[in-house]
């Protein structure tokens, strides 16, 4: 009779598995297509009479959100200096106000992983435990590599390696 729950708490283990690390490969992919789909500045579409800069492409952390918006705001809407004066502090807070939600939804994420990893860790054999811990610190270096590349500090737990979960 509990040979079904075990087997719905699996899939339930596995759906929740393809969730959180569908999430990563969405936020490590998202850099990806932003930086495929900016548009190319250069001067073969630029007038003869204005030169183009080709300045490097900006990063997509909120560090590089705020000087990107307001360059596209001022290349498209072409404000006058008063308005790009009052337009940079807003841009400005809703930077941090992004990089602040990316935070929270790390460690919101990363609370959900850890505690999906100790659930189905109480359903697994010792050997498969074993496996589950090492697919566990495989994530959490590939997650560290990816902040390393965007230059972003380690959110609460999401750097730091327990060890091994206990044996049963």
């Amino acid at each position: 009779m509990d040979r079904p729950w075990k087997v719905i708490l699996a899939f339930v283990g596995v759906f929740i598995a393809g969730a959180v690390f569908g999430g990563f490969f969405t936020l490590r992919s998202a850099a990806r297509v932003v930086e495929v789909t900016r548009p190319k500045a250069g001067p073969a579409k630029a007038p003869a009479s204005k030169p183009v800069a080709s300045a490097p492409a900006a990063p997509t952390t909120a560090k590089g959100i705020a000087p990107q918006v307001m360059r596209q705001l001022t290349q498209r809407l072409s404000p006058t200096p008063e308005q790009q004066k009052a337009i940079r502090p807003i841009v400005s807070r809703a930077a941090e106000d992004l990089q602040r939600m990316q935070r929270e939804h790390l460690a919101d994420t990363t609370r959900t992983t850890e505690r999906m990893y100790a659930d189905v860790d109480a359903l697994l054999t010792l050997t498969q435990r074993t496996q589950l811990e090492q697919m566990r610190q495989e994530m959490l270096e590939r997650v560290r590599k990816v902040r390393e590349r965007r230059d972003e500090p380690p959110a609460d737990g999401a750097g730091k390696t327990a060890g091994p979960a206990p044996a049963r």
